[in-house]
């Protein structure tokens, strides 16, 4: 059983996972510590992730700092298990808790450290007014409508996509975290443009996307003038700052509304 930290704080390194490959990993501002910063509210050795028989337990190292687990304070010195998915906190830093059985290739770890991060956001009501203001005639129906919310928010994973309903707006999400060979690149492209039909508003979500060639700014480009083509429009939002000006410089801006927010770019007229 391999065992991760993956970083859950918003910025550059979201979704970095951390392997832990030592018995006793430290966490705090220390030399000596695995996973160091000097920010405040980190304590000199603050906590310890303590693997044993097979098991993963977090410790508290009574730094007079807390260490939050799953939005609860230890207390100090105490000894807690572990799970897949238990969040930590310690001072400013945010870390998801997370197993895997086999060792993965360095893309293909951050790809899955992203997408459990994906997984238990998307796993939150959006709408829970909406949910509220129905009327059922029983729990069971009522559970239903909330799991069918659920999954159609979700949508569904298909190869390098994740394509899913929002209102009106169809959302495209590609999984791929480098969008860069020709090859990778040619299959996002076949499976992105069966997603062409008549008079769809089409989002595509790059939030998981961190490399990005000049091909990829093409097949972009292309996908929105075979929606414009078939009367369907197309915006993208949640690229990150580094990729815009390759979308800049093959002018894909110039012809797709951009957003920085999803929410905004779905109730947004485009």
């Amino acid at each position: 059983m391999k065992y991760y930290l993956i970083v859950a704080n918003l910025g550059k390194n979201q979704g970095l996972p951390i392997p832990i490959k030592v018995d006793l990993f430290l966490i705090g501002s220390d030399p000596i510590c695995q996973v160091r910063s000097r920010m405040a509210g980190v304590g000199a050795q603050h906590c310890a992730i303590v693997s044993r028989e097979r098991k993963v337990f977090l410790r508290d190292l009574d730094s007079s700092q807390d260490t939050i687990l799953n939005g609860t304070a230890l207390p100090a010195g105490a000894e807690w298990p572990l799970h897949p998915g238990d969040r930590l906190r310690v001072g400013p830093l945010e870390f998801m808790v997370q197993f895997h059985e086999r060792a993965l290739s360095q893309r293909d770890l951050e790809e899955w450290a992203l997408r459990c991060l994906d997984v238990t956001r998307e796993q939150e009501i959006q709408d829970p007014d909406e949910i509220i203001s129905k009327s059922y005639t029983n729990a069971a129906d009522a559970a239903a409508s909330i799991l069918d919310m659920l999954q159609s928010k979700r949508g569904i994973v298909k190869g390098r996509l994740r394509i899913g309903r929002d209102g009106r707006v169809t959302v495209v999400r590609f999984n791929d975290v480098c969008l860069v060979e020709e090859g990778e690149v040619g299959l996002a492209k076949k499976e992105l443009f069966e997603v062409v039909q008549p008079n769809l508003r089409v989002l595509l979500d790059c939030k998981n996307v961190r490399r990005m060639s000049s091909v990829a700014a093409e097949m972009i480009s292309e996908f929105a003038q075979k929606l414009n083509k078939v009367g369907s429009n197309c915006a993208i939002c949640r690229v990150r700052p580094e990729l815009k000006s390759i979308l800049t410089a093959y002018h894909v801006l110039d012809k797709i509304a951009y957003y920085d927010d999803k929410t905004v770019a779905i109730a947004s007229a485009w």
